[in-house]
């Protein structure tokens, strides 16, 4: 049978060479072994404190485990307990461990043996402590870590943009500098997420761990709430928990912007057509994508339904009609719109965009049904004796409280829903972002200008230059 030894020294017991030294621990673990005939091939030696051998977060216990499982070792021995580690639920859990791989375990001074009857007894006594104190440190970890998250603070990993403060999450300027870009040049100059990441490559700006840019750190960024000063972890949510780097209103933008560029598709975005993204045959329903050709000295550009320049006309015979004059055709009535006294809207021609609106009710929904079943367990804990009652209290206050949080923006969402058609705010409220569109589009660049028409156009369907319908956003 192969077996490996353990033996330990704190750094004060090395230098004061007090009797149990590492040389005398070895000597006693190989008499131990020539004993019972066991094949040391290893033994590991540690000079530290018997807190950190077999902690958690260290690497000794790894490495023992790791050496045991490749070697295929059948007996652990140290020369007793306290060589091994000071914590005895250290050491408990370490055995238990050690007992799930068929591995017994001999502490020589103590007499502990899992390789006999009595030791095997021993050891079910000291799996069973392992369990309830394994259960109780998970609940207290648990604990802890709800305590952290109701205070705000991080768990886990630092956003880009913050540092930990004394007190929680502080604003590292420079950082912010670039999360603040990176929401600006999405949102303004309509840059993908792949562009914001090459362009802050081409920087030499550095991610948190100075690694360089990706399309998903900087779309980790985008969709990360934390930036607007909120901490979010599982159920629990605290506004204003830190210093905020944007404003909600951009925050929001910049989802409504995820939301339209996933429905519209991503490559639309970047191609070099004010239209793409948002035209689409009347006949068929497909896209109507931007191309170019060259005819004699000037470049002729139109837009196709993708239907009929992948299948021909047997799949659709809309053909493709001239983008300067579907582009101008599309801000005259812009113009047009900004400037009419009589503006009337009707429910069946504007396409609702409360798509987002509707998704979002959804995840509330599931979030108060995943509260309720929270709620549940609490009580069937404090039922069974698992919570005390001032525990269950706190913890069904603080679900309370996160119910009607999720319903208060359940009833926001719904009223949101249903009184988007109505009254003369919606009217009001459509000439202003036309007349604001309309100027933006004017004086700036294509991208920007994409960005600004996708915000109040869902859709225009195309049959001929002659018959076009635009579903405008509200």
């Amino acid at each position: 049978m192969r077996a490996i030894g353990i033996v330990r020294v704190s750094t004060a017991e090395q230098a004061n060479e007090e009797r149990f030294s590492i040389p005398h621990q070895k000597n006693h673990i190989n008499e131990e072994c020539r004993r019972r005939s066991l094949n040391l091939v290893y033994i590991f030696e540690f000079v530290q404190s018997g807190a950190k051998v077999l902690s958690s977060s260290g690497q000794e216990r790894g490495k023992i485990l790791d050496y045991v499982k490749t070697f295929s070792i059948s007996v652990v021995v140290v020369h007793e307990l306290d060589r091994l580690a000071r914590s005895m639920l250290d050491t408990l859990l370490f055995v238990d461990e050690l007992n799930k791989m068929n591995v017994a375990f001999i502490s020589i001074h103590d007499g502990f043996d899992t390789s006999t009857a009595q030791g095997q007894l021993q050891m079910h006594i000291l799996a069973a402590f392992a369990e309830y104190f394994r259960k109780q440190l998970a609940s207290k970890v648990i604990g802890g870590m709800m305590e952290r998250a109701r205070q705000g603070k991080p768990l886990g990993k630092i956003p880009y943009g913050y540092a930990m403060g004394d007190s929680g999450l502080v604003i590292l300027p420079e950082e912010a500098k670039i999360v603040t870009l990176i929401f600006q040049w999405y949102l303004e100059d309509n840059i993908g997420m792949r562009g914001i990441a090459c362009r802050l490559n081409s920087m030499t700006v550095g991610t948190k761990k100075n690694n360089l840019w990706s399309h998903v750190t900087v779309r980790t960024i985008l969709e990360n709430e934390i930036y607007t000063g909120t901490f979010i972890w599982q159920n629990i949510r605290v506004e204003n928990a830190h210093p905020a780097i944007i404003n909600k209103t951009t925050y929001q933008s910049a989802q409504k912007r995820r939301g339209r560029k996933r429905t519209l598709g991503g490559q639309a975005q970047n191609r070099n057509y004010l239209l793409s993204g948002i035209l689409r045959c009347a006949h068929c329903g497909s896209a109507m994508t931007g191309h170019s050709q060259k005819k004699k000295n000037s470049q002729y550009r139109y837009y196709t339904c993708q239907n009929y320049a992948s299948k021909g006309l047997a799949a659709c015979k809309a053909g493709s009609v001239n983008a300067l004059a579907i582009e101008a055709k599309v801000l005259a009535d812009l113009d047009s719109l900004a400037e009419s006294t009589n503006l009337v809207i009707p429910r069946d021609f504007i396409q609702q965009d409360g798509d987002h609106l509707k998704k979002e009710l959804k995840t509330r929904e599931k979030e108060l049904a995943r509260n309720k079943l929270m709620l549940q367990r609490a009580a069937e804990a404090y039922e069974i004796g698992e919570y005390d009652l001032d525990l269950f209290r706190t913890r069904k206050n603080d679900l309370l409280i996160i119910q009607t949080r999720i319903l208060d923006e359940m009833e926001t969402i719904r009223k949101k829903i249903t009184t988007r058609y109505s009254g003369n705010d919606l009217i009001q409220n459509l000439h202003h972002k036309l007349k604001r569109a309309g100027m933006l589009l004017k004086r700036t660049d294509l991208l920007k200008a994409k960005a600004r028409l996708q915000e109040i156009i869902s859709r225009i369907e195309v049959k001929s230059i002659e018959d076009i319908i635009i579903y405008y956003r509200i």
